[in-house]
């Protein structure tokens, strides 16, 4: 048992979050699984941890995904989204209770299908062999920016038809718009509005020369009058090309960070190819590029023995369910062979990611074409040097690595 290093109130802002959340986590499973925390504007919300508890809140319909029938936090103001563009970005899928969310995900899954998914695999090769080949011209540097930032951003760029003299913008503002401080409120208003324009130009180029690309099949979508606004067209492109982003830029820059601190499951992964599925399972569970979602109680809900009024403001983490000892055995332990899917990363439930393929398949092509290109890497500084992004997403800032 570990020794209670929990304060009465608990801060999402503190220490305890970002710097050594996972022993905070460890605790919270132990003493206080549903519990409440401090949220960035100094509200209280409810943080639920422990496995079944999330899983069963993450399919709750009484548990809603819908920012406009939220009545005590505004989650969206942190990130700063200016009032006039809220529509714009909280009308996709991600961001709606049923029956919206059905015919939006319906909609989207049409055209984002496993048989495109498959077919860019080739393509997410050859992408990874190109950046990594520069990189190796380099002698050494930031694996974030050289291969875990540019090989999802180039993938979603290029299945929406993204021009490359946009691609460097658009990286900046995804960065940006995922921030849920609001210490950088007012530089992530001005990174909404220009990504709101540039999708909004992009759609206008696709009416006008329509492609093969996803984008031009939304916007057929949209134009043939089959049940999608103008709003909710642009917050599913805002939502595909930040979520499709940001999280698999965390997925690889965390793995490679867990595989050259762990070199016992290097060594093993290297010798075995066939454990490299697995091994991205293990990274999604181990490290959650995305540590927590948010919904709002509709009405009283009781979660893990705890009543919550109906118009709370829930927080699901999902990084303390996936090393809850409940359901995974030794859970703080990262091993590529685990081969357990379970984990809750992707979500559950009517809001499980539909980007989840696309992600597992760019994180399997870049750690295949990672430990292929250098068989002997390394961190280039101490891992507790290293920078890492903040609550809500967890990923290093930079990777600085070096090989032999």
């Amino acid at each position: 048992m570990n020794q209670p290093h929990l304060p009465e109130v608990l801060d999402l802002g503190s220490e305890l979050f970002h710097t050594d959340q996972y022993a905070t986590y460890r605790d919270l499973l132990e003493q206080r699984p549903v519990t409440k925390v401090r949220f960035y504007d100094g509200s209280f919300v409810w943080l639920v941890n422990r496995y079944e508890d999330v899983r069963a809140a993450l399919s709750d319909p009484r548990l809603s995904n819908d920012p406009t029938k939220q009545s005590d936090v505004d989650l969206s103001a942190a990130t700063g989204v200016p009032d006039d563009l809220a529509e714009y970005f909280q009308r996709n899928m991600f961001r709606s209770d049923e029956p919206d969310h059905g015919r939006l995900r319906k909609l989207v899954t049409r055209e984002f299908t496993m048989r495109r998914i498959n077919a860019l695999r080739p393509r997410i090769q050859e992408i990874a062999e190109d950046l990594l080949e520069k990189f190796a011209a380099t002698g050494g540097g930031d694996l974030v920016s050289a291969l875990a930032r540019p090989l999802p951003l180039t993938v979603m760029c290029e299945l929406l038809g993204v021009p490359e003299e946009d691609r460097a913008n658009f990286q900046i503002w995804s960065q940006h718009v995922v921030e849920s401080n609001p210490a950088f409120a007012e530089r992530n208003a001005v990174s909404y509005r220009s990504l709101f324009e540039c999708v909004r130009s992009l759609i206008r180029r696709r009416r006008d020369e329509p492609g093969e690309d996803l984008l031009s099949a939304l916007v057929d979508l949209r134009d043939s009058g089959d049940r999608l606004s103008e709003a909710e067209l642009i917050s599913t492109v805002f939502l595909l090309l930040v979520a499709g982003i940001e999280t698999t830029v965390n997925v690889i820059g965390t793995g490679a960070f867990l595989l050259l601190t762990h070199p016992g499951q290097l060594a093993l992964l290297r010798a075995d190819g066939a454990l490299l599925g697995s091994a991205v399972e293990e990274v999604l569970r181990y490290m959650a590029p995305i540590e927590m979602t948010s919904r709002h109680t509709l009405e009283p809900v009781e979660i893990g023995g705890v009543s919550i009024d109906a118009g709370s403001t829930v927080l699901i983490n999902l990084a303390a369910a996936n090393r809850d000892p409940a359901r995974f055995e030794d859970p703080q332990s990262f091993r590529v062979g685990r081969n357990d899917g379970s984990h809750l990363t992707f979500g559950h439930g009517i809001h499980y990611c539909l980007g989840a393929a696309l992600a597992r398949a760019e994180a399997e092509v870049a750690f295949g074409v990672l430990l292929k290109r250098f068989p002997a890497l390394d961190l280039a500084v101490p891992a507790a040097e290293l920078t890492w992004r903040h609550v809500f997403m967890r990923g290093p800032v930079e990777l600085p690595v070096s090989w032999r």
